[in-house]
C-alpha cells in the first residue's frame, strides 16, 4: 500500500456558470478551460494538492504536474509526488469533494497576469492524514492569502445556493439583456459602415467633379492656343496629382502665401503667351515661310488644312507647319 498514488486526468473544474465560495457568479466556456491549461507552468508556480485551503497553512500532499482539457471540455490535472497515505484516503472515498482555487487574472500574485491561474487543488470532506515530515507550504512574502477564488465541487453555503437560485430565475432576463446588447452593437456597426460608404461616395463625386473641371480648363487653354493637343490631353491627370499634394509656400511682395500646386500651374498656363498665334496667311505662299499676320480672317479649320498640306509637302511636324503657314515660329 505504500506505493498507492492518484490516477491521471482527474477532473477539477468544468465550464458553465460557476459560483465561487463567496457567492459570486462567474461564467467560463471551453476556451476558458484551454486558457487555464495553457497558462499553467509548474516551473513557474506549481500548484499543491491540499486538504482544505492553503490560507490555513496546511501542507502539500502532492503537486499538480500539468493541466489539460478532456473530451467533455473539463479541466483535468495530472498529479505527481503524491503522499501514499493521502492517495489511499482519496482512493477509499474519504474526500468526496474537490475545490479548485485560482488566481484571478488581475491578482497581484498571479504568475501569468491576464488569465486565470491554478493556485491549488483542495480535497474536502475528511481530516488530513497524519504524515510525518511534511513541510508546510511556503509562499513568497509578497503573496497575499486573500483575493484568490475557490470553486468547491457540488453544493455550498446557503448564500451560494440562494445566489444560484437567483441566477436561474434571472437567466431569461440576463440572456435578453445580452441579446439586446449584441443587437445594439450590430446596429452601431451597420450605421458606421453606412456612414463610411456615404463618405466614400461623396469623396468619389468630389474627385470626379474636380477632374471634369480640369478637363474643361485644359480644353479652354487648347482653344486659346496656349497648349498643344498632347499637353492638353495630359494636363487633367497632372492637375489631379498636384491637387492632392501639400500646399507650397512662396513670398510675394514681402508676404508669405500658400497655394496648391495645381492652382499655381493653372494660373501660370492661363497667364502665358499663346503657343500658336493664329493670323491670316497669304494665298499661294505655302512654299515657304508666310508673313506674320497673313492668316488674319481665316478659320481654324482653314489654318489646319493649310498646315497639314505644308507638313506633307515639306516633311515637317504639324507644329512647325502651323508656325510656317501663320508666319510664326514657336
Amino acid at each position: 500500500m505504500g506505493t498507492q498514488t492518484l490516477p491521471s486526468a482527474i477532473e477539477i473544474f468544468r465550464p458553465g456558470r460557476q459560483i465561487d465560495d463567496t457567492g459570486i457568479e462567474h461564467v467560463f466556456d471551453v476556451s476558458s478551460m484551454r486558457n487555464m491549461a495553457d497558462a499553467y507552468d509548474p516551473a513557474l508556480r506549481e500548484a499543491p494538492l491540499t486538504v482544505g485551503h492553503p490560507a490555513s497553512n496546511l501542507p502539500a500532499y502532492g503537486w499538480v504536474k500539468g493541466l489539460s482539457v478532456n473530451a467533455d471540455g473539463r479541466l483535468v490535472m495530472d498529479p505527481h509526488q503524491v503522499e501514499p497515505q493521502f492517495a489511499e484516503m482519496v482512493s477509499a472515498g474519504r474526500f468526496k469533494k474537490r475545490s479548485a482555487a485560482f488566481y484571478p487574472p488581475q491578482h497581484p500574485s498571479n504568475p501569468k497576469p491576464g488569465t486565470w491561474y491554478l493556485r491549488h487543488v483542495a480535497f474536502l470532506g475528511a481530516q488530513p492524514p497524519a504524515v510525518a515530515g511534511l513541510k508546510d507550504i511556503q509562499f513568497s512574502e509578497s503573496e497575499s492569502a486573500e483575493g484568490f477564488v475557490c470553486f468547491s465541487e457540488g453544493g455550498g453555503s446557503a448564500h451560494q445556493t440562494h445566489t444560484q437560485e437567483l441566477s436561474m430565475e434571472d437567466k431569461e432576463r440576463l440572456e435578453a439583456e445580452a441579446k439586446a446588447a449584441k443587437e445594439a452593437q450590430a446596429r452601431a456597426e451597420q450605421e458606421t459602415a453606412e456612414v463610411k460608404a456615404r463618405l466614400a461616395q461623396f469623396a468619389e463625386a468630389q474627385r470626379a467633379e474636380r477632374h471634369a473641371g480640369f478637363v474643361q480648363f485644359a480644353e479652354a487653354q487648347l482653344a486659346a492656343g496656349k497648349l498643344k493637343k498632347p499637353d492638353a490631353a495630359a494636363l487633367p491627370a497632372v492637375l489631379t496629382a498636384l491637387a492632392d499634394s501639400q500646399a507650397v509656400e512662396f513670398a510675394e511682395a514681402g508676404v508669405t502665401k500658400k497655394l496648391n500646386p495645381a492652382e499655381w500651374l493653372k494660373g501660370f498656363i492661363a497667364a502665358a503667351a499663346p503657343v500658336v498665334q493664329f493670323g491670316e496667311f497669304a494665298p499661294g505662299n505655302l512654299g515657304g515661310k508666310a508673313e506674320a499676320g497673313s492668316a488674319r480672317g481665316k478659320s481654324d479649320a482653314e489654318i489646319d488644312a493649310a498646315a497639314k498640306a505644308y507638313a506633307a509637302q515639306h516633311k515637317v511636324q504639324y507644329a512647325e507647319a502651323v508656325s510656317a503657314v501663320v508666319g510664326f515660329t514657336s
